[in-house]
C-alpha cells in the first residue's frame, strides 16, 4: 500500500517537474558588437600568427636541406704519420664512422684518423 503511494507521489513530482520547465520563457540574447568584434580580431590574429609560423617553418627546413646537400671537402688525417687523404662529400652523406664520397666511394674511419671538414 506504501509502494503505490510512493510511486503516485513520484509521479505527480515528475509531471509537476515537466510542468515547471516547459513553463519557463525563452530568453533572448543581445549580442555585444564589440565582443563580436574582439573574436573576429582574436580569430585573424591567430590565424596570421599561424600563417607567419607555417612560413617560418617551411623557410628554416628549406634552408636545413639545401645547407645539408652542399659539396664539402673533407680531410682524413692519419694522427700517426700525419697523412692527408681529401674527398669531396656532400654534408649529409658524413656520418661518425665514415662518409660516402660524390664518386660512391664508401670510407670507414680508423680509430687513429681524424675527419677535418673544409666548408667550400
Amino acid at each position: 500500500m506504501i509502494g503505490k503511494i510512493l510511486i503516485t507521489l513520484a509521479v505527480i513530482a515528475g509531471c509537476m517537474m515537466m510542468l515547471s520547465a516547459r513553463a519557463k520563457p525563452k530568453l533572448r540574447t543581445v549580442v555585444n558588437p564589440a565582443t563580436v568584434r574582439n573574436r573576429k580580431l582574436m580569430r585573424n590574429a591567430a590565424i596570421g600568427f599561424m600563417v607567419v609560423m607555417v612560413l617560418a617553418a617551411g623557410t628554416m627546413i628549406y634552408l636545413e636541406v639545401d645547407q645539408r646537400s652542399s659539396i664539402v671537402t673533407v680531410h682524413v688525417i692519419n694522427t700517426q704519420s700525419g697523412t692527408t687523404k681529401s674527398y669531396r662529400v656532400k654534408k649529409n652523406e658524413i656520418h661518425s664512422d665514415g662518409f660516402t664520397t660524390m664518386d660512391g666511394v664508401q670510407v670507414f674511419v680508423a680509430a687513429i684518423e681524424r675527419i677535418e671538414i673544409d666548408p667550400q
